[in-house]
């Protein structure tokens, strides 16, 4: 019989039985509480299935379960289902994968467990279609973020190359940010008024204030450092954070490539910090006698 990581496999369904029993107390909808009490009842068998096969219990890997329980207060119910429906799926393939090298009582028994997780799969599915009116605005909050990391981090870049006054590429960043987010947001309201399924007013404040948001926060390190390379550099570093961040979130929640989606948006962004401060090199060749 090949190896099977026994220690691991009971972990995860332990730490799925105490995920389950927290997260059916989060949610609003009675059904998909009952549905998740379920998945707690159901785990747990599992459970006790990986744990005869050791000599005592599994440990119960605690950090994975506080951080499991940080992105559901971060990132909402919608995100961690989709994530715990990705992780059914990996579990299904192990287990099938291993399920011919178990002698024949076992392997029926695994054969059942399996069953369960497809149910729990489909289920998932299910749970996540009811939930997508949560994430209809999400689309709103991708773009201000998105448009505003390159547009602010263009100005910043465009200053590094014109001024060595870090407190001016602040400041132009806060204005040209302001102004752009007033825009956006007017942009957002008559894209919404297309779509019977949005409300324009909310699609317009999510577009405006996520921008707004990331605007300040990029401007940030402008206000609190006296050299201009290290303001700018610890602001793209808080440009390429977001980036990653919104990327990973759309890529869970609407299963596309992590890595294409963040090389894309990091690629762009680079194209335009270095265009932006070519630029402002420029500018200042044409125009020394001004002090910005």
């Amino acid at each position: 019989m090949k190896y099977i990581p026994v220690s691991r496999y009971a972990s995860e369904e332990l730490l799925n039985v105490h995920l389950y029993q927290w997260l059916s107390q989060r949610v609003r909808s009675p059904k998909m509480q009952e549905t998740l009490r379920t998945f707690a009842q159901q785990e747990k068998t599992h459970y006790d299935f990986w744990r005869q096969l050791l000599s005592g219990d599994a440990p119960l890997p605690k950090w994975r379960l506080r951080w499991h329980k940080f992105l559901i207060r971060l990132l909402g119910v919608s995100f961690i289902l989709r994530l715990l429906e990705h992780k059914e799926h990996k579990t299904i393939q192990e287990y099938r994968r291993i399920a011919p090298s178990l002698p024949e009582d076992m392997r029926a028994h695994l054969y059942r467990l399996i069953e369960d997780e497809e149910q729990h799969e489909a289920e998932f599915l299910e749970a996540i279609q009811a939930e997508e009116t949560g994430l209809r605005y999400l689309g709103f909050i991708i773009l201000g973020l998105s448009d505003a990391i390159i547009e602010v981090t263009g100005v910043h870049a465009g200053f590094l190359g014109v001024s060595h006054h870090p407190l001016t590429a602040g400041i132009a960043g806060l204005i040209v940010g302001f102004a752009a987010s007033i825009s956006m947001a007017s942009a957002a309201y008559l894209q919404a008024k297309q779509n019977p399924s949005v409300s324009p007013l909310q699609s317009a404040l999510y577009t405006g204030l996520s921008y707004i948001i990331a605007v300040a926060l990029l401007a940030l390190p402008y206000f609190g450092f006296s050299s201009m390379g290290i303001a700018f550099w610890v602001s793209v570093g808080l440009a390429v954070l977001m980036i990653l961040g919104f990327v990973y979130y759309s890529s869970v929640v609407f299963e596309r490539s992590f890595r294409e989606e963040a090389l894309a948006s990091v690629g762009i962004l680079t194209a335009t910090t270095v265009l932006s401060y070519g630029f402002g090199e420029l500018l200042r060749y044409f125009f020394p006698q001004f002090e910005f």
